[in-house]
């Protein structure tokens, strides 16, 4: 096993590569390097991918101790039509730990640990995760399919994108998801876990730690009414479209019929934007409410400068804010960059210039004004040269406040002068 430090960030995430000699992680095969991946094999491609995808949480979170993730890939189920991606999760849950801040409640180990600053399940990871490497361009999987491991940009059709993939997975394995078993509501041992004390149903008004067995069986395919009830998701969640109750609570995933696995442990498909944590991959997911719902589990972030510059990604207001831009047109999409010239990138404390289609074609423009002496707000302004729909979102790291502006597709660029955008300080 060989393992590679994935971050600098406040959390170290930590990749154990258990992939054999010339397989997964370790396949020798030579490869073209990609945007935002200079590997030259397969094997490094994959890794380099993996580890982008544990820097997203580890420059995110915060912990005295390090996250290991186990990780594989395996030829796994794949036909013409379905095929498994991936799975992860937590190598172990414990509870009642001196700094548990719920009592006789389940944690994931490495959300127990960051709680309780020591490793409290001596296991070598914290973290299991292995993915499908079947996808390499066969017919007989997924029609052809085959991973793209791109970083920082759109996967190229007809091919399905490594990164999003594996940063959903490991999100899963921080404790994104909830041990009962959707089927008989049963929980595990006969004890809650942190996950599921945050759920309601809404046509019961019941939370899950209320209800017996078999309400929480009803409540896991009842759909629109499963609902997250933590109020630092609800807080980020004023920036989404749809998939949020009058109340606040956000939508989870509890269709008619239960999916093992899939129910209870996403957002719901309602959530617009397309959230990273939905069942179902989708083009450029958001993360606009799932850092709020592992704060609301227990995880500590980054408070000050906690956004992560990208090709994709500007830092505004000493990278406190975060900005990214999406790009729609009649056939395809894709996530905008922010724009350089001369090696520079056209970004200052205060504005961003992204471009969608070409480095050097200016598509839109974004600056951020601290006015809290005027009116205590900090005021976004956004323009566009662009008949193609295009969506802004900002996020204060700190509160984890989310503002979303948008234009349609076909439309000139609609301007937006938003001078009660966030709160100060």
């Amino acid at each position: 096993m060989v393992a590679s430090s994935a971050s600098l960030g406040a959390a170290s995430i930590v990749i154990m590569n258990a992939d054999g000699a010339g397989e997964g992680f370790n396949d020798a095969t030579p490869a073209a390097p990609v945007t935002g991946n200079a590997g030259t094999t397969l094997g490094q491609q994959r890794l380099n991918a993996f580890s982008a995808a544990a820097a997203y949480w580890a420059n995110r979170l915060t912990s005295p101790v390090q996250i290991v993730v186990l990780a594989r890939m395996d030829p796994l189920f794949c036909n013409a039509t379905s095929a498994v991606l991936g799975s992860a999760g937590p190598v172990d849950f414990v509870r009642d730990f001196g700094s548990a801040p719920r009592p006789a409640t389940w944690f994931a180990v490495s959300l127990a640990n960051a709680l309780e600053g020591a490793d409290l399940a001596g296991t070598d990871a914290d973290v299991s995760a292995q993915f499908n490497s079947s996808l390499n361009g066969s017919p007989s999987c997924l029609g052809g399919k085959s991973w793209s491991y791109v970083v920082g940009a759109a996967a190229p059709a007809g091919t399905l994108p490594f990164y999003e993939t594996v940063r959903h997975e490991i999100t899963h394995g921080l404790g994104f998801g909830t041990l009962v078993n959707t089927t008989s509501g049963a929980r595990a041992l006969g004890f809650d876990d942190i996950f599921m004390t945050l759920l309601e149903d809404h046509s019961t008004g019941k939370s899950w730690p209320q209800m017996s067995d078999a309400e929480r069986a009803n409540s896991a395919h009842d759909p629109g009414d499963l609902h997250w009830t933590g109020s630092l998701a609800q807080a980020a969640g004023t920036g989404l479209l749809a998939g949020r109750h009058p109340s606040g609570h956000l939508q989870m995933y509890s269709p008619l019929v239960v999916s093992p696995g899939s129910s209870v442990s996403h957002w719901d498909t309602a959530i617009t934007p397309d959230e990273m944590m939905e069942p179902f991959a989708t083009a450029n997911p958001t993360d606009i409410v799932t850092t709020g719902l592992l704060r609301d589990l227990g995880w500590a972030v980054q408070q000050a400068g906690g956004c992560v510059r990208d090709a994709d990604t500007a830092c505004l207001g000493s990278d406190r804010f975060e900005v990214g831009v999406t790009f729609q047109t009649a056939t395809t999409s894709g996530s905008a960059q922010v724009m350089s010239f001369g090696g520079q990138r056209a970004e200052t404390d205060e504005s961003a210039f992204f471009w969608f289609f070409g480095a050097n074609n200016f598509e839109m423009g974004l600056k951020l004004l601290d006015a809290c002496a005027l009116n205590g707000k900090r005021w976004v302004f956004v323009s566009g040269l662009t008949d193609q729909g295009w969506t802004v979102t900002v996020r204060d790291t700190q509160t984890g406040a989310v503002k979303i502006y948008s234009n349609a597709v076909g439309h000139l660029s609609t301007t937006f002068a938003d001078t009660v955008a966030f709160s100060c300080p």
